[in-house]
């Protein structure tokens, strides 16, 4: 059975909200705010609310995927050979990368602007600051590129199968809530075969990403040979769409 290791993520979360909420205290109340003691709080502040935003996230992930594994009867429970569980991993690596190059354009992208003008415009201070904020950026960088891929390393060692209930997906190890912080389930449409390809079940997901940024991203899940009748079933429990007749 897949562990659930969502809890790990839920700590980790809060170590680094309290580790920010920590270097933001220190600034505002030991470093001059005219030398980039007020630049360093907010941006520590800043990542201290994000971390407890990010918890929050992964403490519904990690709840509901006790509730998912714990379910007696699933809507349905898929265990796949290793090439089709290798193919659906490379491909949900290549957009976990997209999404992470989203995130980063955003935060880090701010965080550059506002390094530009400390740069340009404060004095004492002001170069010290804007190479800490910048610092931060490239951190968030590496971060951003590290992730996807020790995603992807987890993924190929997790059990290959997939988990589907009212309440959500556990596939390939990683849990996708229909219910959530800042990730919103829209519905799911099952896909017939395509080439050498099997049927897949594609659930559609919104992440908003900043405060006005929605972005998209789809878990396709494939269909086991001879699972395709129980796959609708999935789709008409929940409520999706069926492919089009031909």
């Amino acid at each position: 059975m897949t562990p659930n290791t969502e809890w790990k993520k839920v700590a980790a979360s809060i170590i680094a909200a309290v580790a920010f909420t920590v270097l933001c205290l220190v600034s505002y109340f030991f470093i001059d705010g005219m030398s980039g003691g007020f630049a360093i709080a907010f941006v520590s502040f800043f990542l201290a609310v994000s971390g407890v935003v990010i918890a929050l996230l992964f403490f519904t992930r990690a709840r509901t995927m006790d509730t998912i594994l714990s379910d007696p009867s699933p809507l349905a429970h898929w265990i796949y050979a290793d090439e089709m569980a290798r193919a659906s991993v490379e491909r949900e690596y290549r957009e976990f990368q997209g999404r992470n190059r989203a995130m980063f354009i955003i935060i880090g992208g701010m965080l550059a602007v506002v390094a530009l003008v400390f740069f340009l415009f404060v004095g004492e201070g002001g170069l010290e600051t804007g190479l800490f904020l910048l610092a931060v950026a490239a951190f968030l960088f590496v971060v951003s590129r590290v992730t996807p891929w020790l995603e992807r390393r987890r993924a190929m060692g997790a059990p290959h199968e997939a988990v589907i209930t009212r309440d959500g997906i556990v596939y390939e190890g990683s849990v996708y809530p229909f219910r959530s912080v800042l990730v919103f389930w829209h519905g799911v449409t099952l896909q017939g075969p395509k080439k050498k390809n099997p049927a897949t079940l594609v659930f559609s997901f919104t992440q908003l990403v900043g405060r006005f940024i929605i972005q998209p991203f789809d878990v396709v899940v494939p269909v086991p040979a001879g699972e395709e009748e129980r796959a609708g079933l999935v789709v008409q429990q929940l409520g999706g769409d069926m492919p089009a007749e031909k």
